[in-house]
């Protein structure tokens, strides 16, 4: 039986519409890419960074925003690893993208590099919400530090989003990131 998504949730202000809460994180998503643009050549693409645009983003509506999650969680038909995981697998993460990062000769190996940062960020699942908020906002800042067009990825079809990670989940196939990536920069 699938789980259905929940249409309340717990907050700050004690238990809200999940429709309200969303309202109020597209607020905080205006300040947050604010805060991005001013900065985007000061930061780093980190488990600091990602932690800080998730505090940004809901510290105002949850607790437990801006820490990884403690619980687990199962998104759709995906099980992401085990809460206990978590710092081991972010640490590999920010490891693994510095090194790849170093090896990067065109548009191509950027794009390539993109792909895989945010498709792993997504794999591991850190919080316990609104990581595909802080994936593309990260793919944002990564575009904006590479001096590359900047896709606006809240633009992009959640469908089609979630489609090309399924594929790079479910079939080790990056293609359908890749191509939503160059597809969507402006030339």
């Amino acid at each position: 039986m699938d789980k259905t998504k929940p249409s309340y949730k717990e907050t700050k202000f004690g238990i809200l519409p999940i429709q309200e809460i969303e309202n109020l994180i597209s607020i905080n998503l205006i300040t947050v890419r604010s805060y991005i643009l001013r900065n985007y050549k000061k930061l780093t693409i980190s488990i600091d960074l990602a932690k800080e645009l998730h505090s940004k983003l809901a510290e105002n509506i949850f607790n437990e925003a801006g820490n990884f999650r403690k619980t687990e969680v199962t998104i759709g038909n995906y099980k992401p690893p085990k809460n206990y995981k978590l710092l081991e697998l972010m640490t590999n993460w920010q490891d693994d993208l510095q090194e790849r990062i170093k090896h990067i000769k065109n548009k191509n190996d950027h794009i390539q590099t993109l792909s895989w940062l945010m498709h792993k960020f997504l794999w591991i699942h850190p919080f316990f919400d609104y990581n595909g908020r802080i994936c593309r906002l990260l793919g944002e800042i990564y575009l904006l530090q590479n001096n590359l067009p900047v896709i606006s990825f809240m633009g992009i079809k959640r469908n089609d989003f979630s489609n090309a990670m399924k594929s790079a989940t479910f079939e080790n196939n990056f293609t359908k990131i890749e191509n939503l990536i160059k597809n969507n920069l402006k030339n």
